[in-house]
């Protein structure tokens, strides 16, 4: 995966991401459905792709999350793992290498959850998959 990243295009790992974001959002919703700070970051990851709001406000948003993931969730390691992956994922539309984050987070998160080794390397290998088709 590491290198599938490396060797792709920042569009298309910009394409990949907004894609791929979506399940752990809406797994956060499912446990948390008035927490809407993770679409809230995607939805200003991709205004500022249209160059309508400054990576700036992105930013606030992708450390507002991380700050919730550490304080609200500190025992609910899954959704911590799920708001770091997000931020990881809204990131990447920056800095292509934060695409990784995205996946080690995730990957994480369904171990956390208890997933078989067996689902988290089909998981891994649908998200590679996923970006090679993007």
């Amino acid at each position: 995966m590491a290198e599938a990243v490396k060797n792709g295009g920042r569009e298309k790992t910009r394409r990949w991401i907004l894609k791929v974001i979506e399940s752990p959002i809406r797994n956060i919703r499912r446990r948390y459905p008035e927490y809407s700070l993770p679409r809230d970051c995607k939805r200003l990851g991709e205004l500022y792709l249209e160059k309508r709001v400054p990576y700036s406000q992105v930013e606030e948003a992708i450390e507002d999350l991380s700050d919730d993931a550490r304080d609200i969730w500190g025992d609910d390691a899954v959704v911590k793992s799920l708001a770091y992956a997000i931020a990881e994922g809204i990131s990447a539309l920056r800095i292509k290498s934060h695409a990784m984050g995205f996946v080690f987070c995730y990957l994480t998160a369904m171990k956390k959850n208890g997933d078989s080794e067996k689902k988290i390397e089909r998981k891994a290998e649908e998200l590679l998959l996923s970006y090679l088709e993007t």
